[in-house]
């Protein structure tokens, strides 16, 4: 595909930052690469300098989305996609990306406001081999990015059409989320199955982030997490069990931000050439039994 490639990295606020300092190395396996002067968290997952970055902040949200592009060619065709479709994007300064990790960049809004760093070249640390905390073994990432984000919208015809007409990501399913009633559309941008979802619900019914996903690399992967989680008396969301669509057997644990993570193994890749785009009435063949946290029964 040409224009955005992978999931790169994702940046949020957080009210509680020194929850996240034990939760997302002791439960999530992440390896802390940086504390910043601010109090931010960099996260490492693999060989990439940042993967996940918590910010202080007055709100729990997502702050960015770090879109990678395989090529500088191919972020100038993002440009040129931007200015036919008339989105406005500020341009990077060449020092500040390399700040951040990448070589060069471009920042634009999604229809919801969500803020979007498209970008080349990010930094890969191959002499800082990633060591996860906790010994688990290296995160499903490569060539399929840092697994992938649900966002909940108000305005679901016309985010499908933002990221399938302009951005060029490419629709593989649909399903129907029982409880809501809900339908999620399903897009990628390379092999994975789908590194981001958009599901027809406004925010104003709960929070704009729904989840994001870290793939392991076996099933016992998802059972030592799903034990580190059960120990660390983080609630589980989202019970054990496997989704239709993509085939993932996964869990799906809380936050210290009110978001969940869903820890998963075995997801599908998809081949474009064979591929047919299909919808299903329900998003798990078995299992993933909801669970509702403390929080919200106690505010009943």
């Amino acid at each position: 595909m040409s224009g955005i490639d992978t999931l790169g990295y994702i940046g949020f606020t957080a009210r509680d930052i020194s929850a996240w300092k034990t939760f997302a190395p002791e439960v999530l396996g992440l390896q802390i690469a940086q504390e910043l002067e601010d109090g931010s968290l960099v996260l490492r997952a693999d060989l990439h300098q940042r993967r996940i970055i918590i910010h202080p902040g007055e709100r729990d949200d997502i702050a960015y989305v770090g879109w990678e592009c395989r090529s500088s060619g191919d972020l100038n065709q993002l440009r040129d996609a931007l200015r036919a479709a008339q989105v406005p994007f500020d341009e990077v300064e060449r020092q500040t990306a390399n700040d951040l990790g990448v070589r060069e960049m471009i920042r634009f809004h999604d229809l919801d406001g969500v803020l979007i760093e498209a970008h080349y070249g990010p930094t890969l640390l191959a002499n800082q081999p990633f060591v996860s905390p906790v010994g688990a073994r290296p995160f499903v990432t490569q060539e399929q990015g840092l697994g992938h984000l649900v966002l909940a919208t108000g305005r679901y015809q016309q985010q499908i059409n933002f990221y399938e007409q302009v951005l060029r990501f490419k629709r593989t399913d649909s399903l129907i989320i029982p409880g809501i009633n809900a339908e999620a559309m399903f897009l990628r941008v390379n092999e994975r199955h789908h590194s981001l979802a958009i599901v027809d619900m406004p925010p104003t019914h709960g929070p704009r982030l729904h989840h994001i996903l870290l793939e392991v690399s076996s099933l016992d992967e998802v059972g030592f997490a799903y034990t580190r989680a059960k120990a660390a008396g983080a609630h589980i969301l989202i019970d054990l069990g496997r989704h239709v669509n993509d085939n993932m057997f996964s869990f799906y644990v809380l936050t210290p931000s009110g978001w969940s993570v869903e820890i998963g193994w075995g997801g599908i890749q998809i081949d474009d050439e064979t591929w047919h785009v299909t919808h299903y009435p329900t998003n798990s063949s078995w299992g993933h039994e909801f669970h509702m946290p403390p929080a919200f029964n106690a505010s009943k």
